[in-house]
């Protein structure tokens, strides 16, 4: 693979060779998970009950839901026995497509058992840096508009704190209400219009004009992590530290690629959590779906302690081989069908 990195920047790669590489990026991700001992798992891709995070909107399908992630069916295979577990496979959300964005796209998840967060981190950046090597022959890569990124561990590890404090002027620590972190906002000039009150709203916008655009321009990648807890989803609270959740996620060159969780395991916390999600999506008019009892029944019988990641496949491919239209690393787009 001698040269292949400047062949790729020489000039864009055919849709033929783009979809070559990406081939190849699939089998580094296999390769990996199998050096590492995990088993790969085939999950249902139709279910009766999605997430009910209110930024997703699931797809509809015969009976039930196209899956907008596999999460749910994976945690109850861990409450099962499986330790070491990964998926590769299409998954469906309900939203524009554009340049970063497919309705119908790939996701890789993995669970460990017994790993904590920062586990995690050394695991996510040895597969990318094994994904960059086998794709482009090294760990250097470049994205128009976003310079060269070097993939060679260790990334750049930097709370959501620090990162609002010294990229987006905000001091955000110990803050967990909405009306607080409002004013906040206000106070360090972002112009909130007067219907931004959701804590996940407000943090949003936060995050996309001054956070994201400032680690774009960074020369490795970024493991954001230690987020407010009323983003906690489905991740643990710090034990040290309730006001902030154990999770990750992972900025490279613009792109967001991947979203880790220290996962929670407590059922009756798990289930208060649903329910609230429950209730923030009827209150802005979105459908609200059943809870799904067989996950939460997995969590009583016993789920052990676990670090999980799902991390965008189309996306990682973008980033190996400098395409800036996600619709050019799949087969077919959106607008080919």
């Amino acid at each position: 693979m001698k040269g292949e990195r400047e062949r790729l920047q020489s000039g864009a790669p055919t849709r033929a060779e783009l979809l070559a590489l990406r081939s190849r990026c699939l089998g580094a991700l296999r390769a990996f998970f199998h050096e590492q001992g995990y088993i790969e798992v085939e999950t249902p891709r139709l279910v009766r009950n999605p997430g009910l995070e209110p930024h997703l909107r699931p797809l509809p399908a015969a009976d039930g839901y196209l899956i907008t992630s596999p999460e749910y069916q994976m945690k109850r295979l861990l409450a099962g026995g499986l330790e070491k577990i990964y998926s590769m496979g299409p998954c469906w959300r309900d939203e524009e497509w554009g340049s970063h964005h497919l309705r119908e796209f790939t996701m890789l998840e993995w669970y460990r058992v017994g790993a904590t967060l920062e586990e995690l981190m050394d695991e996510t950046e040895a597969l990318v840096a094994r994904a960059a090597l086998e794709v482009g022959g090294d760990t250097a890569v470049h994205r128009a508009g976003a310079g060269p990124l070097d993939l060679t561990p260790p990334f750049e590890r930097l709370t959501v704190a620090d990162a609002c404090r010294q990229h987006g002027g905000v001091d955000l620590a110990g803050v967990v209400e909405a009306p607080e972190l409002r004013r906040r906002l206000l106070a360090a000039g972002l112009d909130l219009t007067p219907e931004e009150t959701a804590f996940d709203a407000l943090f949003s916008r936060l995050l996309v004009e001054r956070v994201e655009p400032a680690l774009a321009t960074l020369r490795r990648p970024v493991l954001l992590y230690d987020y407010p807890a009323p983003l906690a989803a489905l991740s643990r609270l710090h034990p040290d530290d309730s006001t902030v959740a154990r999770r990750f996620e992972l900025y490279a060159a613009g792109l967001e690629l991947a979203n880790a969780f220290w996962e929670l395991t407590d059922a009756t916390e798990q289930r208060r959590r649903l329910e609230q999600d429950l209730a923030d999506r009827r209150a802005v008019g979105l459908e609200a779906y059943a809870l799904d009892e067989r996950f939460l029944a997995a969590l009583e019988q016993g789920m052990p302690e676990a670090a999980g990641i799902a991390l965008g496949v189309d996306r990682l491919v973008m980033l190996l081989t400098g395409e800036q239209d996600i619709r050019r690393v799949a087969a077919f787009g959106p607008d080919e069908l």
